[in-house]
Formats: structure tokens, sequence, C-alpha cells
């Protein structure tokens, strides 16, 4: 305490900072410190204050006293010093000097949480230890609520000392593409059951705070786990929002000089709490009655229980029963033959504490966390037009604005029928322009045309020829975080397969010889099963599923995730994964046949060798396309070609 107080006679409380010192001048305050100084300076005051009033019975001399009469006296008070102590010398004294604030800070209120759970679990015996420490806790987690307070109602992360287990990147402004994901570092290494959590929940994607092996439990808030997503989900969304011109940020204001502090409402909810446990007096003994009755019925069965197990312990039993009497349905759950513990009760592990906190405590930053990321969601959808830009994706790039991009492909296909050059890009942006104009005037400056390097192995493929095109489209920033460049690589992939899809579509001449009919037909069908399961399989059924969760989304994060599931979805389901990418080969032979048999029939020059060679290529395509999407859709492996395998399936039977 003097090491923290500066050896000044009164501590203060924390926050203050007028009477604490710190080991360097230049260094805050370490107000975690500072809260566990000033509540165990609290009880130290009354302990001092018990005796003051033993020495003065003492000088008074009314009655004779005896070194044991005060010791007895003392014995509660001494007990509850060996637990505070045992508390520092865990919680502070054992921390190596050098360990950083958030290491020391993460550990000390991880000591005095499970220091009260295993008190608790005594029992009425520790009935007094556990209210000493849960007073103690109360005080020490008064900065790390405030911290919290600060960042989801003002969107600040206020840490000087740098205590709190999220820390902010100074280096990526608010306002740049990369802010949602790495703007803060959550400091989770935690204990080993526990690292499947280190990076599912983080603030950056990234995990800091490597403090080696011999930390590794030392620096996980246990306390805010259930909340730590809420936490920082409402955090980063309320920082955003306050760079954000919203008419939302005028209300925030005026509601922010009516509101109470987090750690006001914690403290409200608790004390509500107690108070509610004492509304009813008069019917304090038969309630108690009544618990016992119950208690010693639990008692029984969990002692035969136990003695299944060739346990013979009737303190054990006595425990098991308390811990899970607050259940209502404990007589349901035991009176049968089935012995099921629902380790989702709020009774399980803790009567009391841990029930505390999710009663007075997460309710209030839940409550924050949807308010905070709800006026973040609209603020996107009305006033940076989310969705419109969502939809102006699927327009072009999943050409669900079908008769714009045809418009623009017309007229690069016309080129390709006269033999001229189509790959200019001033031609190219122009065209996409005009076409794009005529129907989505304010899309036309953001939509634009690259060209990349055709892969020289590839251009003996008519199909690939065009594989070189692919979209850009502006998107402003904050939109830019949902629809982020990785994402339009992958809506540029996808794009490429429906431009093959739809470019090798229409061909249509007058039919001269029986044979080349019947392929012609074959051809046309097999291009449109192709283009049905893709645009009615894939895209239509799956661009609705996407609309739909994008609605219900309730915060940012979320939406970004469903965004990229929606993404990889459709990148599976059109046969661009590595795993598959014989199927899509297979397919893309066959639209190069399509696009060879067009110039062949359109020209009218044809050799009997090269109708047979034809034939035998899409028959063999289709045979192993058959056979293979058949085995998938039986082992149940890709349920979403089903459609497609039919639709092939008819077609091969009729060759």
């Amino acid at each position: 305490m003097d090491e923290v107080t500066g050896y000044s006679s009164e501590p203060c409380p924390p926050g203050s900072g007028s009477c604490y010192s710190s080991k360097k001048g230049s260094e805050p305050p370490f107000r975690t410190y500072q809260a566990f100084v000033w509540a165990l300076n609290k009880y130290f005051t009354s302990f001092k204050e018990e005796l003051t009033t033993i020495e003065r019975e003492l000088i008074c001399n009314d009655e004779t006293v005896t070194l044991s009469a005060v010791l007895e006296r003392l014995s509660p008070h001494l007990a509850q010093i060996k637990v505070l102590h045992k508390v520092f010398c865990t919680g502070v004294a054992e921390v190596p000097p050098e360990t950083p604030n958030v290491v020391r800070a993460s550990h000390l209120l991880n000591t005095l949480y499970k220091a009260i759970i295993e008190y608790d679990s005594a029992g009425e015996a520790s009935e007094q230890v556990v209210a000493l420490l849960f007073s103690l806790w109360t005080e020490t987690v008064r900065p790390y609520l405030e911290i919290v307070d600060e960042w989801i109602v003002h969107g600040h992360l206020f840490d000087p000392a740098k205590e709190f287990i999220i820390q902010r990147n100074k280096d990526v402004p608010v306002n740049h593409r990369d802010f949602w994901h790495a703007t803060y570092t959550l400091y989770s290494v935690s204990e080993m059951v526990e690292n499947e959590e280190k990076l599912n929940d983080t603030a950056s994607g990234s995990s800091g705070g490597d403090q080696g092996s011999s930390n590794r439990q030392l620096t996980m808030v246990s306390f805010l786990k259930p909340v730590l997503k809420q936490i920082i989900m409402a955090g980063k969304s309320m920082q955003l929002l306050k760079n954000l011109d919203c008419k939302e940020n005028v209300t925030l204001h005026i509601a922010d000089a009516e509101r109470k502090s987090l750690y006001t409402l914690f403290l409200e909810s608790v004390q509500s709490r107690l108070c509610s446990q004492d509304e009813f007096p008069a019917d304090t003994m038969a309630e108690q009655q009544a618990t016992k009755r119950s208690l010693i019925k639990m008692q029984s069965i969990m002692a035969q229980h136990l003695e299944f197990e060739d346990v013979h312990d009737p303190l054990l039993a006595i425990n098991f029963a308390r811990l899970f009497l607050e259940q209502s349905d404990f007589h349901e759950r035991f009176s049968g033959g089935d012995f099921i513990v629902d380790r989702s009760s709020q009774s399980v592990t803790c009567q009391t504490f841990e029930l505390t906190l999710r009663s007075c405590l997460y309710p209030h930053i839940e409550k924050r966390y949807i308010e905070c990321c709800g006026n973040l969601m609209k603020t996107l959808k009305k006033d940076y037009r989310l969705l419109e830009y969502l939809q102006a994706m699927r327009n072009y790039f999943l050409l669900e604005a079908g008769d714009t991009m045809y418009d623009f492909y017309t007229a690069i296909f016309d080129k390709v029928q006269e033999k001229e050059s189509w790959q200019q890009l001033s031609f190219l942006n122009v065209q996409l322009q005009e076409a794009v104009g005529q129907r989505y005037p304010e899309d036309s400056s953001r939509l634009s045309v690259f060209l990349e390097t055709i892969d020289p192995s590839r251009k003996k493929h008519p199909v690939n020829n065009l594989e070189v095109l692919t979209l850009s489209y502006k998107v402003p920033w904050p939109v830019d975080i949902v629809i982020s460049s990785e994402c339009q690589k992958i809506y540029n992939q996808v794009f490429l397969l429906l431009r093959d899809d739809h470019g090798n579509a229409p061909f249509l001449c007058s039919s001269q010889i029986h044979r080349m009919c019947l392929l012609r037909v074959k051809l046309m069908h097999f291009v449109n099963s192709l283009h049905n399961y893709i645009m009615t399989r894939i895209l239509h059924s799956t661009g609705l599923e996407f609309q739909h969760q994008v609605q219900e989304a309730k915060d940012l994060d979320q939406l970004i995730k469903i965004h990229y599931r929606y993404l990889a979805t459709i990148h599976d389901r059109c046969l661009l994964r590595e795993k598959v990418s014989f199927v899509k080969e297979a397919i893309m032979k066959v639209l190069n046949l399509v696009l060879i048999f067009s110039d062949r029939w359109q020209a009218g020059a044809w050799k009997i060798e090269s109708i047979d060679k034809m034939e035998s290529d899409f028959k063999n395509c289709h045979m192993f396309l058959v056979t293979i999407l058949n085995k998938a859709v039986c082992r149940g492996s890709f349920p979403h070609l089903e459609s497609l395998a039919l639709s092939l399936m008819a077609g091969f039977e009729q060759c």
C-alpha cells in the first residue's frame, strides 16, 4: 500500500491521482493497483477502528480484559487478514517486477475472481470471507469498468497505463479501410484449456501479449470473457460512429448528459439484487424451513448418487446439494434415474458471484452493445447506402443486371466476330460507362475495366481469350470495410466464370445438316443447363438468403462474416475451388467446343473429320461430368450440384 500511495498518510480514491506517485515520474498512474489499495485501506481503516475501540475499553478499565478475550474478539479480523494476505501474495507479490501492467491487472482481478468462487463453493462457513472478497473485487474492478464504459459510450479507449487487455494501434486511423481489422490488439493468451478462444474474439484478428509460457495463465480477465465480444464490437462501433457524419451522434450526446456510468449501474444492480432478497421478511421463516426440507431431500439424493461411485462423504453430499438447490427444476432432474448436470445452469460452479455478474453487469454491457451496433448498422444502411453498394456488386460482377452487361458485351462480341482487336482500355471503359449510364448513371463513374496478362499456355482456348478482362468498383469509406479489395477478387473470379457462360449462350443460325443440328441441340442443352444452375440454384437462391442475413445482422463484424461466407459459398458452388478444378476444366472444354462450333457453323466450313472429333470430345466430357457429379451427389458431398447432375444426365440419355 505504501509503495503505491507514495507513503502518504491517507490514500485517495482511485482516479484522483493527486496523492499517488509512480516509480517513474513520467509514468501514468496504475489505476487497478490504486483501486486495490483503496479497497485495502477501507478495510484496514475499519480494523483500526476496532482496535481503537478495544484500546478505549482498556483505558476506561471498567472490566477485566484478558489477552485471550482480545484474541477471540479479533479472530474474525485476523482470519480475514490471512485471506487478504494470501490474495496479495498470489495476485501482487509473486508477479515478476518487469511484468507489463496488462498482465499485472489481469492477474490481480483473476486472483480475486477465483478466490471468491473458491470460498463461495464452501457454503455458509465462508460467507463473511466471500463478502469481504466481493467488496474488494468491486473496488478493484472499477478502473476496468471505467475503461470499458468510456470506450463503449464515447468510442475512446482511454488507458494511459496500458492495463486493459485491449490496446489501440494508433498507426491505423479510423478512416482507413483496415480500421475494423487492424486497430486493436487483444491480449488473450489464457489458460491452456481455453487456447481455442485466443483468436476467435480478438479485436484485430491478431493476438498480442506473448509473455512466455510461464505467464500464460496470467493474462486473461475471466469475468469479461462472456461479454468480451460485445465489448469489442460496441467499442469499435462507437469509435466508428463518432467519426461518421450522422444524426445519431447528436442523440447520443444529449442522452450522455443524463446517463449513469457502467460502474454505477453495476453497483445499483447489485444493491437492488441484495435488497430484493429481503423484501418479504414475514415469509423468511417459512422459506428457510422449505429450503431446509429441500436441502435434506437433495442431500439424500446426492448421497445415493455418490454411493454409486463408492464415495461415502456426507460433507461432499451436502455441498453438492447446496450447489444445485437454486435450480427450480431439480426435483424433475433427480427424481428419475438419469443423472444430468446442466453446465449452462446459472447455479453451477457458483451460487452467487457468477450469477451476480450475469444479472447485474452483463445485461448493461449487452444493452450498450445492442444500441451501439444497431446505430452503426442503421447508419451504414441509411446514410451510407450499404445495401445499394452490395446490390451494385451483384448487378455487375454476378450479372444480375443482365440487360446492362449484355449491352456491354455485345460491343465486344461484335469486334470478336469481325476479327478486330478489342483489348483497348479506352474502348472497353467507354462501352461499359455507356451501358451502365443508361440504367444506373450513379455507377458509371465507379465501375471500370482492367486487363490482366494472358497466360500463354491458355491462349489457344477461345473461351479464355476474354479472361484478361476484370471489373473494378470504387467503394467509398466506410462501406469498403465490408466490400474490401479481397472481396472484389472473389467477385471477379465468379464474374469470369459467369462471363464465359453468358458469352457462349447465344449462337443462333438456320439448321443445315441433320448431324450438325443434333450436335448443336446437345451443345445448347449443355449451355442452358449450366446457365440455369448458376443463375437459379446458385446466384438467385444464395442471394435471397444473403439479403435476409444482411437484414438480420446485429453488428458490423457479423455483417462482414456474412458477406465473406456468401462469397465463399458462390465461389465454392461455381466450382472455383482447387479441389474440383478438374470439373471446371471439363466444363470449360465443352464451352470451347461451343465457340468453335459457332464459328464454323456461321462460316459454313465443315469437314467430316472435325465433326467426328467434336462429337467425340463432347461425348467424353459429357460422360465424365455426369459420372463425377452423380458420385458427388450420392455421397452427399455437394448437394447443390444435384440439379445440374440431373439436367446433364437427361441430356446424356438423349445422346
